[in-house]
């Protein structure tokens, strides 16, 4: 039975993680964590707390209930309710799962939450001190607002907070009344906002300030009202709470602590020190007695204040001189020399890709730490991770989050070997596109550990789709706690597979239905009886105008066009022209090429000839076309892609799509712009073409891709390039057993039918390719 007087209970059950409330008490008060969403308080034994006790740490916390376990009964305190709510306990036990969930239900954000309460206090200073970026002044008053809570500001020791010099503007006692006095005159608690809220001040600080407000509010204070921007494809990330957890979680199960006197922690891209506060939550969780060395580098100096004044705190109150560390402000933090002893190496780095990094050094440092291990333009976050997995000592431990590319592209295929003969890895997970607040990184987590043993790694597989990591993450730690071995939802699979890599040059966690799917197909390629994609087709990219759409024409539009001039456009494969196998001819894209390549040679020619077109569109566009780089005639496309030039028949897709996305241009007149043509690399009877097209069509296709490719933000959609399709095991058409199969035949007749925009016939393709090429399946 349970007991709900013994934490591994809430543990097992619900997989949150429990940190004390006062780190240097001995009280059962604890934080629930989960992520933010469904937190909450628990005291384990009664004590004399009055109800505004529980109101003032619960909403200090960052949480909403406060649960207390008195006698037979349990209590809820919520501060945003009139009075505390009691259920029996046996209750509570009898529906404990309905219970948690009343929680969730209770745990909603809101305005008057202390994030966005002490969000608005630190907006109404950037509106007084008007930092557009970088709001040192602003974030620096804030710190010295908050110490109000327990300081006399008036008189404050700087070196104690770790603070920068400051000057008390006029509205600072108003704003220290707002503080004091909170939300229902809710009590303030400093040590609890510090540890469990500071983290998101900086995401805020990050913001650039598009416009302030120095209106007064309706109470004569300053307005808190700003225009900020969020860059979607800012390659600085804030690390969620949910995530550092996680990550550091694992990394200490790693450590012999017991061994280890003392730990040297670093972070290569501190942030706010998420990771490194959240390690020190941890570490005194489990009572670590050692000494712990901290060092953290970052680019940005509100980073680098804010995490001097957090762990300064954390320092003072909890582990004094057992506690030393080192933050310091760096231009880029690859370019810096690293010790090569760490024992614990935390971090999310810039996801800078190969094109944004602008300056020279911070490119010459990435090519100099990944040397040959590289081909093409590497993301900064690679040479983080390979750099730190090499300053590791001799039993350290990496956890990262990284760019989910680094896991897949071929041309990060070396580096994946090389890393993999020095660390083990424990975890590798995969997170999606939803994890950082308002971007669309796709993101995945490592946890390695040095030395290199034949340790399989455990793998953690998510849907692409907001809010199934966070609840993935929550089902890890629930397994940990109650020693199970697999997870297997709809949503998220975690488990040790036989081997590691699944599959072949890539670290690309997948499914456990997918494991399972992908040990049979990988038996019958060992066996010949399939083959891949890339052995049988030449999957090419479409053309590139190099201008967009200027020469591309709707279907009124061409037909606006004199007749004469018709033939220099083909209809156009693009996202839109393949629905369900069918070709729909809804666009078309100037294409005055044949055989020998360009037809009209000059612009004499172009005028004589097209002349409708070339005064209507090509003439008025003439300054921007001709500055496009390695074009030989201003009116032609960038990159024609010459083996277009020819009419042959051809399979096509879309560039992004699935088993829908594909079709057969049996003419061979479309040109194929933003998708693919799959070209055979030996002779195609026309019956083959339709045999494939049956086999693309299919469910067990969108299987095949889930495994293999890369899959989009937002649903089931994937890249369907050659780089994510070549490695994809599929029949043979040029093996006599697939030609001559009964099997064969059917595809090609549902292909046709396909073809024709019948697709009546498609549900039973899954059952005729398990019969005959996929048994098992």
């Amino acid at each position: 039975m349970r007991d709900l007087s013994d934490i591994l209970t809430w543990k097992q059950s619900f997989g949150l993680l429990p940190i004390h409330l006062k780190p240097k008490s001995n009280k059962s008060n604890f934080v629930m964590l989960n992520g933010g969403y469904g937190d909450f308080c628990l005291q384990m034994l009664k004590d004399k707390s009055e109800i505004d006790d529980y109101y003032s740490q619960s909403w200090s916390s960052n949480t909403k209930n406060f649960v207390v376990l008195d006698g037979d009964k349990v209590k809820i305190f919520n501060w945003s309710k009139n009075k505390p709510e009691e259920i029996s306990k046996k209750q509570v036990l009898d529906n404990f799962d309905k219970f948690y969930n009343y929680l969730l239900s209770q745990s909603y954000k809101s305005e008057r939450d202390v994030v966005p309460f002490i969000i608005d206090i630190f907006r109404q200073f950037r509106n007084i001190t008007l930092e557009k970026t970088n709001p040192l002044e602003a974030l620096n008053l804030l710190f010295v607002l908050l110490t109000s809570l327990e300081d006399d500001s008036s008189n404050l020791d700087r070196k104690k907070w770790n603070l920068n010099d400051f000057v008390i503007p006029k509205e600072f006692d108003s704003l220290t009344k707002k503080l004091n006095t909170g939300i229902n005159n809710i009590k303030p608690q400093l040590d609890l906002i510090i540890r469990h809220s500071a983290g998101v001040l900086f995401q805020e600080a990050q913001k650039e300030v598009l416009f302030f407000n120095r209106q007064m509010d309706l109470f004569d204070g300053i307005s808190s009202i700003i225009k900020t921007k969020t860059n979607l494809y800012s390659s600085i990330h804030y690390t969620p709470p949910y995530i550092a957890r996680t990550i550091v979680e694992n990394v200490i199960r790693q450590l012999d602590l017991s061994t280890k006197k003392n730990l040297k922690i670093f972070d290569p891209a501190c942030g706010s020190s998420e990771f490194l506060i959240e390690a020190l939550k941890q570490l005194k969780e489990i009572n670590y007695k050692g000494n712990i060395e901290i060092k953290g580098w970052d680019s940005s100096e509100t980073a680098v204040n804010t995490s001097n004044f957090l762990l300064q705190y954390e320092k003072r109150t909890i582990w004094d001189k057992k506690l030393s560390f080192e933050i310091k402000l760096v231009s880029d933090s690859l370019t810096e020399t690293w010790d090569k002893d760490y024992d614990i190496i935390l971090m999310n780095p810039p996801f800078v890709s190969w094109e944004l990094l602008i300056d020279r050094n911070s490119k010459d440092a990435v090519k100099d730490i990944l040397g040959s291990n590289f081909n093409g333009k590497p993301n900064q976050a690679s040479a983080f991770f390979y750099k730190s997995i090499q300053c590791l000592n001799n039993d350290g431990v990496i956890g990262c989050v990284i760019p989910s590319s680094l896991l897949t592209l071929d041309s990060y295929k070396k580096l994946r070997v090389e890393s993999y003969d020095l660390i083990s890895i424990n975890l590798i997970g995969k997170l999606g596109n939803f994890v950082f607040e308002d971007a669309l990184t796709d993101v995945s987590l490592i946890i390695g550990h040095r030395p290199k043993t034949n340790h399989i790694p455990t793998i953690l597989w998510t849907r692409n789709e907001k809010g199934i990591a966070q609840n993935a993450l929550r089902d890890l730690r629930k397994m940990i706690y109650s020693n199970g071995l697999t997870v297997n939802e709809k949503d998220y699979s975690i488990f040790q597979p036989i081997s590691f890599p699944i599959i072949k040059d890539s670290w690309k966690p997948i499914s456990l239905k997918e494991n399972k799917l992908l040990k049979t197909i990988k038996r019958f390629v060992s066996e010949n009886k399939l083959t891949t994609i890339e052995n049988v087709f030449n999957v090419q990219q479409g053309i590139r105008q190099g201008v967009k759409n200027v020469f591309k024409l709707s279907q009124i539009e061409f037909n606006e066009l004199p007749s004469i001039e018709r033939k220099y456009f083909r209809p156009v494969i693009d996202n839109e022209s393949i629905k369900k196998g069918v070709l729909f001819s809804k666009n078309y894209i100037w294409y005055p090429y044949n055989k020998q390549g360009i037809i009209l040679k000059n612009e004499e020619e172009l005028n004589e000839k097209s002349n409708y077109f070339y005064l209507n569109t090509l003439k008025p566009n003439k300054s921007i076309l001709t500055k496009r780089a390695g074009i030989s005639e201003w009116w032609g496309l960038t990159r024609p892609r010459n083996w277009q030039y020819i009419k042959q028949p051809k399979l096509v897709s879309t560039e992004f799509g699935k088993s829908d996305s594909f079709a057969f241009d049996k003419d061979g007149v479309y040109v194929v712009e933003r998708g693919n043509a799959w070209i055979p690399k030996k002779s195609f009877d026309e019956l083959d073409y339709y045999f494939y097209l049956a086999l693309f069509s299919s469910l067990l296709f969108d299987k095949l891709l889930s495994i293999y490719s890369k899959q989009l933000a937002g649903g089931n959609w994937y890249d369907l390039g050659k780089m994510y399709t070549s490695q994809i095991p599929i029949p043979n058409v040029h093996s006599y057993e697939v030609k001559s199969s009964a099997g064969y035949n059917k595809l090609v007749e549902i292909g046709q039918e396909i073809s024709l925009g019948n697709s009546y016939a498609k549900p039973i393709l899954d059952e005729i390719l398990i019969k005959y090429f996929y048994p098992e399946s």
